[in-house]
């Protein structure tokens, strides 16, 4: 009996802590996240419109912009090879939703795809996303 309780509360424990839940790792269910790519190319993705114009796409939250909230979202994703966004995820963060709005700008990006070889290529690429409040 004493096990059973013991049983029951760590698994009450651990559905609390979300590792039944997907939320956060929506990629692990996508298939499109685990197919081969590369980190370098001989021709790396180029971001149509460039850093400043996604940037700009960037909505500030308005919890961050009461709370005061600055700094760099670090933002890891897929280019396929058709040069859109795929499986996006903050590797570095600083809260507020700031996080929640620069992988939706992301997501929204378009790419020259890289190549290798004269094919194109599947490549895992980072980008910041800055949130500055103007004084």
């Amino acid at each position: 009996m004493k096990n059973l309780c013991l049983l029951l509360f760590s698994i009450l424990f651990i559905q609390s802590c979300g590792v039944f839940e997907n939320e956060q790792n929506l990629d692990v269910l996508d298939p499109s996240c685990e197919e081969d790519f590369l980190v370098v190319a001989e021709s790396m993705p180029r971001l149509i419109g460039g850093l400043a114009e996604l940037q700009q796409r960037v909505v500030y939250p308005q919890e961050a912009i009461e709370a005061g909230i600055e700094g760099r979202v670090t933002v890891q994703f897929f280019v396929t090879k058709e040069g859109t966004v795929a499986c996006p995820k903050v590797i570095r963060g600083i809260g507020g939703g700031c996080d929640e709005a620069a992988v939706k700008a992301v997501e929204q990006a378009k790419f020259h795809p890289g190549m290798q070889q004269g094919e194109l290529v599947r490549i895992q690429y980072s980008l910041p996303i800055v949130f500055r409040l103007q004084n």
